[in-house]
């Protein structure tokens, strides 16, 4: 309720003829006010009413007119400050506070609310500028931060720091930075969808524990796509075992373990090569097949047969140097047409 404001000088009654008595209203049961000031310039005033109940009072101290504020002190120890609307007049309807300092003590509950003014303020409800360190903590509680967007810019460093960190993001989740460095006892990406990297010029992964491995299980296909080379070394054994199992990455299915290239393939070992299998081993070429060595070749079946054998265009056994046939015990020669010697030194027959 406002206050009804009262002449401080003498009323002007020859401005016109009054017809009647002036008219007054009473209210029953309404506040009762008291006056203490009132100003003669501004009309500003402090008073203190009570209601009815005489129970219910305050203290209000009234500004200028036409201005709203008020401060008010009531019965339940409540203190309010009101200011003015906000009109186009710049600095109006604003309340204003210059310290050296202040101390607050709140023993309860504290609720703020600001909000956004017009066009001239960009939409920004609270601006505070510090210089200095600013310092909040929150003793054995929770402080929340809600928003429909946050931003948090550093122009030096920023650090967050805590015993449990959990970053939670029920969208996308973006991290840019010129460089990342990751520093981790143990570390587990638990991925449910598709894990890519894109666009790296180098990945290296240096492990120094002699005990460290890596791990890559998938109940799945692997694929790898080099296009220059690709090296794989090892200072331990290398074992590559393929069960030929169902799967759809290798299109061929007829062999377990196939390896190809457009130009030429060559597999050796600076003590032996062996080819070994369980049960028949083939080399087989289009073209042609050569086995030669630098010193001895050596055909040696520890059980079974030899056989040396070809198509329409024939067997040939060729050697610069001897060419020694043993066997532990028959050697047969044999030729459906007929067997030819075509020219010796001297032919030893035992």
């Amino acid at each position: 309720m406002s206050f009804p404001y009262f002449s401080s000088v003498e009323p002007v009654d020859s401005i016109f003829t009054q017809t009647g008595p002036d008219e007054d209203q009473k209210l029953e049961g309404s506040p009762n006010f008291t006056v203490l000031m009132k100003g003669y310039k501004t009309r500003s005033c402090i008073y203190e009413r009570i209601l009815p109940d005489d129970v219910g009072g305050a203290l209000r101290i009234q500004g200028p007119r036409g201005s709203n504020t008020a401060m008010i002190f009531d019965n339940l120890g409540t203190i309010k400050i009101k200011t003015g609307l906000k009109t186009a007049q710049a600095g109006s309807g604003i309340f204003g506070l210059k310290t050296y300092g202040q101390q607050q003590l709140h023993n309860g509950r504290s609720n703020l609310q600001y909000n956004a003014g017009g066009k001239e303020d960009e939409g920004e409800a609270l601006n505070i500028l510090c210089y200095g360190d600013v310092v909040e903590e929150v003793i054995g509680a929770t402080k929340y931060v809600k928003a429909m967007k946050i931003l948090i810019e550093a122009t030096d460093s920023m650090i967050i720091r805590g015993q449990n960190i959990n970053i939670e993001s029920t969208g996308e989740l973006n991290m840019v930075g010129r460089q990342i460095t990751q520093i981790q006892v143990n570390r587990k990406d638990i991925v449910i969808g598709q894990d890519m990297n894109f666009g790296s010029g180098e990945k290296t992964t240096m492990q120094f524990d002699p005990r460290a491995q890596v791990n890559v299980i998938s109940t799945g296909s692997i694929n790898h796509k080099v296009l220059q080379d690709y090296k794989l070394t090892a200072l331990g054994c290398v074992s590559l075992f393929g069960v030929g199992g169902p799967g759809v990455l290798v299109k061929n299915r007829t062999v377990g373990m196939a390896t190809t290239t457009k130009t030429k393939f060559a597999a050796g070992g600076n003590l032996g090569a062996e080819l070994i299998s369980s049960l028949k081993t083939k080399v087989e070429g289009l073209v042609k097949v050569e086995i030669g060595s630098n010193a001895s070749v050596d055909v040696i079946a520890d059980a079974g047969e030899v056989n040396i054998g070809s198509g329409a265009g024939g067997t040939y056994i060729d050697s610069i140097a001897d060419v020694t046939i043993q066997a532990n015990k028959s050697v047969t020669i044999d030729g459906s047409t007929e067997v030819r010697i075509e020219s010796a030194g001297l032919i030893y027959l035992n």
